[in-house]
């Protein structure tokens, strides 16, 4: 045998071997841990052989296996294009940026994190937490929960730790549609934490149990049907034009001053039954300020001495950020601190939903204490409420309470004390202030306020009307709520199209 036949043989069998072991991922040749000469290289090395050494069919041959190799390299460069189709059932944890790199694709396809989720703070606001250095800061969220422990909780029951500021709408991820593997999960928690944080690989068992519980978000069945067309004319007799964008459909009364209710920057509704429960929206209609979209409440914020009354842009654990308008229509931001706010007085009535109103802090003296205690609203019952003082947490009662009087003159000189009798309808006011009753005359007071605490509060409000309840009748709703359901990104034109060879009666699901 000639050498020339043996180098044409050697060279096609190390081309086919070389392929095959590209193919199924074999380990780097000759030496696998410092990965020297993978097998690409080899098949490159056999490919210039063979078109070297033999003819026009082996060459032609060899170039078509060689655009099959050409292809798969590019499909290997690019794990993402499989990832969305939850193809992905193990990790190479021996190459964590690969990891990152699936669990990435993971989070912007299949698991859907980016239609709500940025990672950019200086992005528009996303209907969830902007996710900017979370590897970090997964670890500040919650008291005794590390960034991984953290991560895991927020993807398998997202509503155990909510952010302040967002409301209780992200999915189960592990259930349908979504149905991320626990592998999916692991490659996304990898990808979280390399936002400023570090990777930790170590496996984890999942907080619930697939076997026992059902792997299908419950979806709750709307309370009504309606009429689409119907329902786009109440969109807009009712004004929810005026302030939502819905892309392709346009408002004929733009422009024009409304003397009814303030126009306002409301979030976009195009595609709010993609990202939504109908139930969700139902509720958004009916109780506005039980869930309100982050960037869209209305503050009013005492700090300092200071008001400030806007729009609650963003909020996070120890600040916040709230949007003024001057009278000329200048806007201003403000970041304000959490403990720069002031405390307002808490009376009889405020005490017994404070939460409810807003309270995050409270300083309260209980009846047999001279000692008023300070800290933060932990837990609330209707008799008694739970303070985080400083590493211990305190339950006192909410009606043992000594109340205190602030007296304010007309010099505005202020005096404090424990109320022990009169108001300024009587003839006198009496104060116990620092062991001794002391009394003053309500002609020189210009205000006292009866108070049983005091405590800081953020409470935000939608400016979207309350009074849908009493205006819309219950067609109305029902024809609305179906029109809504459509918006699932879809231009109203399309939709128009769609649905023009179909009933116009529809079933919001």
């Amino acid at each position: 045998m000639s050498k020339n036949t043996i180098i044409k043989i050697a060279g096609l069998i190390l081309m086919l071997v070389s392929f095959i072991a590209f193919v199924a991922k074999a380990p780097a040749f000759p030496i696998e841990s410092e990965k020297l000469l993978p097998w690409s290289v080899w098949f490159l090395i056999a490919v210039l052989i063979n078109m070297v050494v033999w003819g026009i069919v082996m060459k032609l041959m060899t170039f078509a296996l060689s655009i099959i190799w050409f292809f798969a390299l590019i499909a290997a460069w690019v794990p993402s294009t499989a990832i969305g189709t939850g193809t992905v059932t193990e990790l190479d944890w021996s190459d964590p940026d690969a990891v990152v790199e699936i669990g990435e694709g993971i989070f912007n396809t299949k698991g859907q994190c980016s239609a709500c989720h940025t990672l950019d703070t200086s992005a528009p606001k996303g209907r969830c937490p902007d996710l900017t250095d979370i590897g970090v800061l997964a670890a500040t969220r919650q008291p005794g929960l590390d960034a991984k422990q953290y991560l895991i909780e927020s993807l398998y029951e997202p509503s155990n730790y909510l952010v302040p500021g967002y409301g209780s709408i992200m999915p189960e991820v592990w259930k349908n549609p979504i149905a991320l593997t626990k592998v999916e999960i692991q490659a996304v928690i990898a990808f979280l934490q390399s936002q400023g944080g570090e990777i930790d690989p170590e496996p984890f068992d999942e907080p619930i149990d697939r076997a026992d519980v059902g792997t299908t978000a419950e979806e709750l069945a709307p309370l009504l049907s309606g009429d689409l067309e119907k329902g786009k004319q109440v969109f807009i007799d009712a004004a929810c034009i005026s302030c939502h964008v819905v892309q392709g459909l346009e408002n004929p009364k733009a422009g024009e001053v409304n003397e009814d209710f303030e126009v306002v920057t409301a979030p976009e509704l195009t595609d709010i039954a993609a990202l939504n429960s109908m139930r969700y929206i139902e509720e958004s209609i009916l109780l506005p300020n039980a869930l309100i979209v982050a960037g869209y409440g209305t503050v009013k914020v005492k700090a300092n001495g200071i008001t400030y009354e806007g729009t609650l842009v963003s909020e996070d654990t120890d600040k916040v950020i709230v949007r003024t308008k001057d009278a000329d229509g200048t806007e201003q931001e403000h970041t304000i601190l959490f403990s720069d706010f002031d405390e307002e007085p808490i009376d009889e009535e405020d005490i017994v939903n404070l939460t409810d109103n807003g309270y995050f802090t409270l300083t309260i003296t209980p009846m047999d204490s001279d000692t008023p205690i300070s800290g933060n609203i932990v837990k609330e019952t209707t008799d008694t409420v739970t303070l985080k003082v400083g590493d211990e947490t305190v339950t006192v009662s909410k009606t043992e309470v000594k109340k205190m009087m602030t007296l304010t003159d007309f010099d505005g000189v202020q005096t404090v004390g424990e109320h022990i009798s009169g108001t300024m309808d009587d003839d006198e006011i009496v104060l116990m202030i620092d062991g001794s009753e002391e009394s003053f005359d309500p002609f020189d007071i210009e205000e006292a306020i009866i108070m049983v605490a005091s405590g800081k509060k953020l409470h935000d409000t939608s400016p979207m009307p309350v009074n849908f309840p009493d205006t819309l009748t219950v067609v109305e709703m029902a024809n609305l709520l179906a029109y809504l359901s459509t918006l699932t990104g879809v231009t109203t034109e399309e939709t128009s199209d769609t649905t023009s060879e179909n009933p116009s009666e529809v079933t919001a699901e």
